[in-house]
């Protein structure tokens, strides 16, 4: 079990995260999505066990995660067993996930999935490509987690139009996905719905502060 430090999240988990699963947290942009998945490394950090930060958006800055790390009081020598990747294209963001079979990384965390693709085959006429290239990529990260049995935190960015909301490519993606957590903004408040076929949606309220994703009390 991997704790996210945020009690009623590793609650709902029955502890934390397993191995063998991949988890998705989605989000509008500033919900605290990139946060949430590095509170999860902070533990097998401390552990001193090897995480992989996969970065597809080159916008992974490590001054906040020291700051995280800090405000609980931790050596900001946990950041020597991040080892982050930044990938600028899809097929090296496929082949970084090939060359894993060989590691000893005990947690995967990809930021942001489904970015390069939409970007690389933005096109109509390039859909059938995207979506079997995206397919192939899913399947490599699937046949990963059966093999290192590692658990695998994936983001996925909510984009909002016309008062809509849509995920980019989350049909494809639910296929694989074991279990969901969704963070959302209403006005002045934050809210974290999870969601699996192993428990019914839950939700509970938090607060984004130095610290990092700190759960709220209800009123």
């Amino acid at each position: 079990m991997i704790s996210s430090q945020i009690n009623s999240l590793d609650k709902i988990f029955s502890g934390g995260l397993q191995n063998g699963m991949i988890t998705e947290i989605s989000g509008l942009r500033g919900t605290g999505k990139t946060q949430l998945a590095l509170q999860f490394a902070i533990e097998p950090l401390g552990n001193n066990k090897k995480i992989l930060f996969i970065d597809t958006t080159v916008e992974f800055r490590p001054e906040r995660f020291l700051q995280i790390i800090q405000s609980r009081n931790l050596s900001s020598s946990l950041l020597e067993n991040l080892h982050v990747s930044h990938v600028t294209d899809t097929q090296k963001q496929i082949e970084v996930l090939k060359n894993l079979e060989s590691n000893d990384f005990s947690l995967i965390i990809i930021d942001n999935i489904t970015d390069l693709f939409s970007f690389e085959y933005a096109k109509k006429e390039h859909l059938i490509a995207k979506n079997t290239n995206f397919g192939n990529y899913m399947i490599i990260l699937s046949r990963l987690i059966q093999l290192k049995n590692i658990p695998i935190i994936i983001t996925n960015q909510i984009f909002s139009h016309d008062d809509i909301n849509y995920q980019r490519m989350h049909m494809h993606l639910e296929n694989y996905i074991h279990q969901k957590i969704q963070l959302e903004q209403i006005k002045n408040k934050y809210i974290c719905k999870v969601s699996s076929p192993f428990i019914p949606e839950t939700k509970f309220d938090y607060t984004i502060t130095n610290s990092g994703i700190e759960e709220t009390e209800s009123i």
